[in-house]
């Protein structure tokens, strides 16, 4: 069976904030299925997904200016451009998934040149980053991204199979239409267990019972990758930001040591534990009822005010709402 994503695979997020102008969107399109085809010469990459956000959830008034879509539509996103995102700067993330964390490392080390390359021709648009943390998916159930002419088939196929007691349907995850919804959770040391016992429970139920729900994933951060957060060791560290990247670094040594050596290490994950609740849904109605059913379901809202919310170190997560722009991830069995 093909699957979207699976327990235990290592999940490389880039993160930065950029110009929202018609400049970075050209740039972007230039640059980013470059630095993909880059990333993909490592056998330990196993797909990705870059996302733009486009709004905030409201928590039902606890951020009462935020909006899920922050733009006159989704529509009008589509139709014409980023542009359309009422942010400047815009926050984009980039989801690279790996078979382990040190794949994604070694990958940055040996094409270190050519990463370097192709980003610093970025950098005239960023305002803020990049950073990129590490995550291990810890739980998850997401299907497969598939496009309309794929529906018949995967429907039929997976009715066949449930007729034969070999599984379910599943849900319809289509390229690039739907929004993902995604909170930052900050859990008290000696309570992560629990903390994702009780989001699994709170998740399959949202599932199971909301209106519009797709999938889930729980990431667990592991720490920060030196050479995807530019952590260059000085002085060349000050060359690149002198020649604003016309000069290469003459090292591949961070602050964290390098790749391969010894010493070599992530920038530590820190406490509290930080967790990634990433989940995704039909369109911006469903990604604004769903989650608040946290709030207002009774039998939802017992489990989450119980065995998640007691948990965290700081309460409400912050839940930002993004669309997807490329992606490309098929894990084979």
């Amino acid at each position: 069976m093909l699957t979207d994503i699976k327990k235990g695979v290592a999940v490389a997020i880039n993160k930065a904030k950029v110009n929202n102008t018609p400049r970075f969107q050209e740039l972007m399109y230039q640059v980013g299925p470059k630095v993909c085809i880059t990333t993909a010469m490592h056998e330990g990459f196993l797909g990705f997904h870059a996302f733009i956000q486009v709004g905030a959830h409201p928590l039902g008034g606890r951020f009462g200016a935020a909006k899920v879509i922050n733009a006159d539509s989704l529509e009008a996103i589509q139709r014409e451009g980023l542009t359309a995102i009422k942010y400047n700067p815009l926050e984009l993330w980039q989801y690279t998934v790996w078979e382990k964390w040190e794949d994604h490392e070694e990958m940055h080390y040996q094409q270190f040149d050519r990463i370097f390359e192709l980003c610093v021709g970025c950098f005239t648009e960023v305002v803020e980053g990049p950073n990129e943390p590490i995550y291990v998916v810890r739980e998850a159930n997401m299907p497969p991204v598939i496009d309309f002419t794929d529906v018949p088939k995967v429907l039929g196929e997976s009715m066949m199979q449930a007729m034969q007691g070999k599984g379910g349907i599943p849900k319809v995850r289509l390229l690039t239409q739907r929004i993902a919804v995604v909170g930052i959770h900050k859990v008290k040391e000696g309570m992560e267990e629990k903390f994702i016992e009780g989001a699994v429970e709170t998740l399959e139920l949202l599932n199971k019972y909301s209106a519009g729900m797709i999938g889930w994933m729980i990431l667990e951060k592991i720490g920060e990758s030196p050479y995807g957060t530019f952590q260059i060791k000085p002085p060349e560290f000050w060359e690149v930001v002198a020649s604003r990247g016309a000069v290469p670094p003459k090292t591949r040594e961070t602050i964290w040591g390098e790749y391969g050596k010894p010493e070599f290490q992530l920038e530590p994950a820190g406490h509290p534990k930080e967790f990634i609740v990433h989940m995704e849904w039909s369109r911006p109605e469903s990604a604004m009822f769903g989650p608040a059913l946290t709030a207002v379901n009774p039998k939802i809202k017992k489990v989450h005010d119980e065995k998640v919310m007691t948990t965290l170190a700081h309460i409400p997560p912050y839940y930002k709402v993004f669309m997807p722009l490329m992606e490309d991830l098929i894990l084979f069995p």
